[in-house]
């Protein structure tokens, strides 16, 4: 690739690095990767969906349901929810506006 395309595409990286959201979302992320219950809460989720998928057992999804209203009560997991719902919005505004740049020129 051209070299001033990868500066520019390095600059949005560093303009996105440097945002309050994404700075929010690693530092909410290196709390929830510390702690240990949540983790097996998130991991239990997860199993539990899988399982789900497979039997479609009432009582698991029952049990899904009360699993995840532990987790959406969290506060970090909110938190860190939250920034990361923001910075995937950054991203896709990112996206939308190259794409609709290259539509707009090509087009």
């Amino acid at each position: 690739m051209n070299k001033e395309i990868l500066d520019k595409v390095s600059e949005i990286v560093e303009y996105i690095k440097n945002t309050p959201d994404y700075k929010g979302y690693l530092k909410t992320k290196e709390l929830l990767d510390k702690d240990i219950k949540l983790k097996e809460l998130i991991e239990k989720i997860k199993k539990t969906q899988k399982l789900l998928v497979k039997t479609k057992d009432l009582k698991l999804e029952k049990e899904l349901d009360k699993l995840t209203q532990e987790l959406n009560s969290n506060p970090l997991y909110l938190e860190y929810s939250n920034y990361l719902n923001e910075v995937n919005n950054m991203l896709s505004i990112f996206e939308n506006k190259i794409n609709k740049y290259f539509n707009d020129v090509f087009n």
